[in-house]
């Protein structure tokens, strides 16, 4: 068997890669695998450390048998009859890439996917979502301090860089520390006082930005304390201290026709629910950190009416400043976060009440991160992490071994068809 490594190319910011030398090195030893590396100068982990590991650098993977990636594929790239190891973002049926399914269906290729690599009970192995959400939390304080400062306030948050400026995630740690004693020396603005960070979701993304904000000084509060909380908003507790909320749908959902919620129900028959996040929650939140998985099929978290309805209210001007949309669905559990965005330009604002959208830190609007390659701002120790989930199966792909059960349920198409489940 031979495996391909292909070179990330969607955009310059893209330098994880699905193994490291240290995988490709194990991978030769246990299997006898030939594996082709293409060359990038851009790649976190160099070409000489790959050639060192005995792969054999090559620009042309026609040779390959498989070929592991990350990020999707142009089309004009893909080599017909192959096998592609990737996140495809299409097993959602995603409109914006419908073309390149096609493709994958027309040129032979079975396409395995990284997000379908999951346990018996569905459970992923194969996945980023930490990191991701240790990104999108960095990237979020380095937003929120931004524009409070467009808006007139000074505040510690301005000390936060982006996360793609910090070498590795020890030196993250180091500038929160310097950010959580200015916190408790200096405080925070009293305009905004008190903030509360809403977080939803409680898988890998959550965890992974509350990793990074647990590491500010906060109190966690409920949603039932939150009236009570911004009545009370000149408390001195609250100058030198952040408030997390950690929400889930029993929170933020109700029954349409009234009674209590129910978990199993609201998972079978969603359509039995409605949203309420938009006025339990969403007047209260400095930023909403995103984090949840969204299907069409449940409701959205807000919709963008919800969004013009609380920007109209002159009172709430402090509330719902920014979202880092980790998640980044498109269109989805926040219908007004209309495209990702990037590295180089992490942010754009919405102003609803006018339909606006924008790039103005100081218009008005909520400012909304929605970068889709967010792991790739902390590549060493992403792609290192990353490696390590995927390791067994690439192994067994090496091996031949298709039948790995993990393997064929992540399998979308092959032989020019759609697997059933798609």
């Amino acid at each position: 068997m031979v495996l391909g490594i292909r070179r990330e190319d969607k955009n310059r910011w893209e330098r994880r890669v699905a193994l490291t030398p240290s995988h490709v090195k194990r991978l030769i030893r246990e299997t006898g695998a030939r594996v082709l590396v293409q060359p990038s100068n851009t790649r976190i982990f160099n070409n000489s450390s790959f050639e060192r590991a005995g792969a054999k650098i090559e620009e042309d993977l026609t040779k390959a048998d498989a070929i592991l990636g990350i990020k999707e594929v142009p089309i004009d790239k893909l080599i017909a009859n192959k096998t592609y190891m990737l996140f495809s973002h299409t097993h959602k049926g995603q409109a914006y890439n419908m073309d390149s399914l096609r493709e994958f269906l027309g040129r032979n290729i079975r396409l395995i996917d990284y997000e379908l690599m999951t346990d018996q009970k569905g459970k992923r192995l194969v996945l980023f979502g930490t990191h991701a959400g240790y990104a999108g939390m960095i990237d979020g304080l380095h937003g929120l301090g931004q524009r409070l400062l467009a808006l007139g306030y000074n505040s510690p948050l301005i000390h936060m860089g982006q996360a793609h400026v910090y070498p590795n995630l020890e030196c993250v740690a180091t500038k929160l520390r310097h950010v959580a004693d200015i916190i408790s020396d200096q405080g925070l603005p009293d305009a905004f006082a008190p903030m509360v960070f809403t977080f939803t979701g409680a898988g890998n993304v959550t965890k992974g930005a509350r990793a990074i904000f647990d590491r500010l000084p906060h109190d966690n509060i409920t949603v039932d304390e939150l009236p009570k909380i911004v009545a009370d908003r000149f408390n001195p507790r609250y100058k030198n201290r952040l408030l997390a909320l950690q929400v889930s749908a029993q929170d933020y959902v109700e029954r349409i026709d009234g009674g209590s919620y129910d978990r199993a129900e609201y998972r079978e028959f969603p359509d039995r629910y409605r949203s309420v996040f938009a006025q339990k929650i969403a007047p209260y939140t400095t930023m909403l950190v995103n984090g949840i998985y969204w299907e069409s099929r449940y409701p959205r978290l807000m919709t963008t009416k919800d969004l013009a309805d609380i920007q109209r209210r002159r009172e709430l001007k402090s509330r719902m400043l920014a979202i880092a949309d980790i998640s980044c669905d498109i269109g989805g559990s926040l219908e007004f976060m209309s495209h990702a965005s990037t590295i180089d330009s992490p942010f754009f604002y919405v102003d609803a009440v006018n339909g606006v959208e924008h790039k103005d830190i100081e218009k008005p609007g909520v400012q909304i991160n929605s970068i889709d390659n967010l792991p790739t701002e902390l590549p060493f120790e992403a792609s290192k992490h990353f490696g390590d989930s995927l390791y067994p199966y690439a192994k067994a792909l090496a091996l031949g071994n298709l039948s790995d059960p993990v393997l064929s349920r992540a399998v979308i198409c092959q032989n020019g068809k759609l697997e059933a489940p798609h």
